[in-house]
């Protein structure tokens, strides 16, 4: 192991701003321990900026993207306490500049990552030839603070009606196992003549590491019968949960499951965190149906940067779909 990951793995056991896709217990979970590396600005022996990324080589081209079942990684950035607004954007971009230098020497050819929403500066970036594309999450803030009572009664009408329709026919549990959990998933897109889009691999170490840790939990939804409904695999850390994957049985989809297990692990990781991140998406209908449970909308950055051979790699539909295993 070389020594900026070895310092970075230390970084990450005591410094817990950084988000949990960030963390190298993460990185060696989603990528394989020898599949990723970080980059690092340190100041006075510290480190004060870092991104960990995940690189393949493919067709001798060198692709650094998001690891599987990752939202966001990206830059981290620690800043001066009682930094002026003017001198944190002068700051944002030194230690930027030095990140954005280092990563330029590895000469990607592609590169794609999605900074967390805490980074709403990415004029660096752009003064460097990157380009960038908005996307939004949705989040609940404060579920450790708040009235967890007055929350819910702000969900939508429909979202009230479904859990309540819940209550009355399912009974909630917890600790689906993670073959169990990913059986259904797999099964459940099947019938919608869908593929799963993560090996069972995958999913596993994501599930023994967090679960290991206590930043990991499942909870599901079943009927008199022992059918399952719906499930979800939650993780968090000490700032943020994540409803990392969510399945449903398409069979049972107007049962309201779903809504109540949204309820319900609101309720359990309230205890051990801050914020309830939906973890977003730009399909219509899934945004529609995040913000029906009194969430923020919270835009957050995919960077990308793309080489001249790349750029000609790009117009081959099969190059590029064997590159990202599309």
């Amino acid at each position: 192991m070389n020594e900026r990951k070895l310092a970075y793995r230390l970084h990450c056991q005591k410094e817990k701003t950084i988000p949990l896709f960030s963390r190298d217990w993460w990185m060696d979970a989603v990528c394989g321990e020898d599949n990723w590396d970080v980059l690092l600005v340190e100041r006075d022996n510290e480190i004060v900026a870092s991104m960990p990324y995940y690189k393949k080589k493919k067709f001798g081209l060198t692709v650094i993207t998001q690891p599987p079942l990752t939202q966001t990684n990206g830059i981290w950035i620690k800043y001066p306490p009682g930094q002026k607004y003017s001198s944190r954007l002068s700051y944002e971009k030194e230690v930027m500049t030095e990140i954005i230098d280092q990563l330029q020497a590895l000469n990607p050819d592609y590169y794609s990552q999605n900074f967390h929403y805490s980074v709403t500066n990415w004029q660096p970036f752009y003064w460097k030839g990157f380009t960038q594309t908005t996307r939004y999450t949705y989040v609940i803030p404060d579920i450790n603070t708040i009235n967890l009572e007055e929350l819910f009664s702000e969900f939508s009408r429909a979202k009230r009606r479904n859990i309540k329709r819940a209550e009355s026919i399912l009974d909630v549990r917890m600790g689906l196992g993670s073959q169990e959990f990913y059986n259904h998933h797999k099964n459940s897109l099947a019938e919608q003549g869908e593929i799963i889009s993560y090996s069972f691999d995958t999913f596993q170490r994501i599930y023994n590491a967090s679960v290991q840790r206590g930043y990991g939990q499942t909870i599901y939804a079943v009927d008199e019968n022992q059918e399952i409904h719906s499930a979800l695999f939650v993780v968090w850390d000490e700032n943020s949960a994540y409803d990392l994957i969510s399945t449903i049985d398409p069979g049972f989809r107007e049962s309201g499951s779903a809504s109540l297990l949204i309820q319900e692990i609101i309720k359990y990781v309230s205890t051990k965190t801050n914020h309830f991140d939906f973890e977003g998406s730009m399909i219509e209908g899934v945004a529609n149906s995040f913000r029906q449970f009194a969430t923020i909308q919270k835009p957050y950055y995919n960077i990308s940067y793309m080489s001249r051979r790349m750029k000609v790699a790009y117009h081959s539909k099969e190059l590029i779909k064997a590159i990202f295993n599309r």
